[in-house]
């Protein structure tokens, strides 16, 4: 009979034989993100590419302030707000790989003629104006937000640029839209806001074989389309993807859609007043708001943004940016770690950790290395440091050596996992300590293992195997 029956609470682990952190991945700026996006083949033109390395996104959106801690913020996976409100239709500045995606459709040519509605802050208008395009109609809805693009135009000084690029600017609201259209029509029109149908007023704008970028409001959401004129009255539209943006508001949206003339909104709601911090803080509780891709990906997306989480410890009374922000680059690092794309999720976890210190984020980066690298271990250690009451890096670790041929130290970890107070996957644990005692020949204890997991994990498939080959053993 094995004498170890029992389960005991780890303290028998050596936490200082486990190595120090030596690798620190933080957010990479925001032309190494482009680099990133050109190697993956989500950037295929060059001078897109050009153009976003020496425009970036950081510039356009609210100052962030938390300090140096967030100065690649620009380089991440998450939104960024452009507009104090977020709750405002169109107040978030997507990030780059949206970006590029929707730019790359509108096919720009030096001289075009755009036309963009519901520009999103100046970041879109800058990009378009470096590609080369002579004519430039920023469309803006609301009064207010149209003078502070201007405003924060002037003062980046993007009108010297405008000129010394022989690009012609206007700004105009929806009242305007439709004035001094080009004689032989738009190049090209982009609206950034849904809409809930083919936006045929704007089309016969279109010149002909001129392209129109639009999300157009399906029953799976708002669907990324291109449509192309062809002859007299006949277009052609090309599904694409699901970009889940906010819808434009309805009576703008018959003005775009329809043919009838725009009428102008008596009863418009007052500009809410929020700050900057707030806006920092609410940019990304919307998971999927400006995402593009399949459903499958922003189901997954909502997903982990509902089931994961960082537990910070704030300082002082309730929760501030620095959490919040840690919070949501924890949960990016989530999705990009599911997504296989394993050094970008690093580096979102390590400034999540950053900006505040969590368990969570040191584990789940450890998970990045693989099994022979040390420092895997070593941001495991970090973590219960950070917390010793966290379960899953004494898991980690016990699988760590589990897998360099240690299952005497790995069964002392899993053992620590189990006892662990904030543990909620203590079955994965139990199956791991019956492997390690399976590989030392010990099956009564590897079977009492795998019960208790198959208690925790009933419809564990790899379990059901694992019982059956214990219970063999012992016939």
């Amino acid at each position: 009979m094995e004498r170890d029956w029992n389960v005991q609470d780890g303290s028998d682990c050596d936490l200082n034989a486990l190595p120090l952190v030596r690798t620190w991945p933080s957010l990479a700026p925001h032309a190494e993100a482009v680099e990133r996006l050109v190697l993956m083949g989500a950037i295929e033109n060059d001078e897109l590419r050009d153009v976003l390395l020496r425009t970036p996104r950081g510039v356009h959106a609210l100052p962030l302030p938390i300090g140096h801690d967030g100065d690649n913020i620009e380089g991440s996976a998450l939104r960024m707000p452009w507009w104090s409100d977020v709750d405002a239709p169109n107040s978030l500045l997507p990030g780059i790989y949206e970006t590029a995606q929707v730019i790359q459709m509108l096919e720009i040519e030096r001289g075009d003629s755009v036309m963009l509605v519901a520009p999103r802050g100046n970041w879109w208008t800058e990009i378009l104006m470096q590609l080369g395009v002579s004519r430039l109609r920023v469309v803006e809805i609301d009064d207010g937000r149209r003078a502070e693009l201007q405003r924060r135009w002037s003062e980046l000084r993007l009108d010297i640029v405008a000129d010394a690029c022989g690009c012609q600017i206007e700004w105009c609201g929806v009242e305007e839209l439709y004035k001094g259209t080009p004689e032989d029509g738009w190049n090209k029109i982009l609206v950034t806001g849904g809409l809930p149908r083919v936006p045929v007023g704007l089309l016969m704008r279109l010149s002909f074989d001129g392209i129109a970028v639009a999300a157009i409001g399906e029953s799976t959401g708002t669907v990324l389309q291109t449509i192309t004129r062809q002859a007299e009255g006949e277009f052609q539209a090309q599904w694409l993807a699901i970009w889940n943006v906010d819808m434009i508001q309805d009576e703008v949206a018959q003005s775009l859609c329809d043919l009838a003339p725009f009428v102008e909104m008596l009863d418009q709601d007052e500009p809410k007043t929020t700050s900057v911090k707030a806006a920092w803080m609410h940019a990304n509780d919307e998971p999927t708001r400006d995402r593009l891709g399949p459903a499958a990906l922003l189901d997954m997306i909502e997903e982990v943004w509902g089931e994961v989480e960082a537990t910070t410890e704030s300082e002082g009374i309730g929760v501030g940016l620095r959490e919040v922000l840690a919070q949501d680059l924890f949960r990016m690092g989530n999705v990009l770690q599911r997504l296989g794309i394993l050094r970008v999720a690093a580096e979102h976890h390590g400034t999540s950790f950053q900006l505040s210190p969590s368990p969570e984020a040191a584990c789940f980066l450890g998970m990045t290395f693989s099994d022979d690298e040390e420092d895997g271990l070593a941001w495991q250690r970090l973590a219960i440091e950070t917390n010793p009451n966290y379960g899953g890096s004494w898991n980690e670790i016990g699988e760590a050596l589990l897998q360099r041929g240690q299952p005497e130290m790995a069964i002392k970890w899993f053992r620590g996992a189990i006892n662990s107070v904030n543990y909620c996957e203590r079955g994965a644990a139990w199956a791991n300590l019956a492997r390690a005692h399976l590989e030392m020949g010990r099956t009564t204890s590897a079977l009492f293992a795998a019960q208790e997991a198959a208690t925790l994990m009933p419809d564990e498939e790899e379990l059901d195997e694992l019982l059956e080959q214990l219970t063999d053993g012992l016939a």
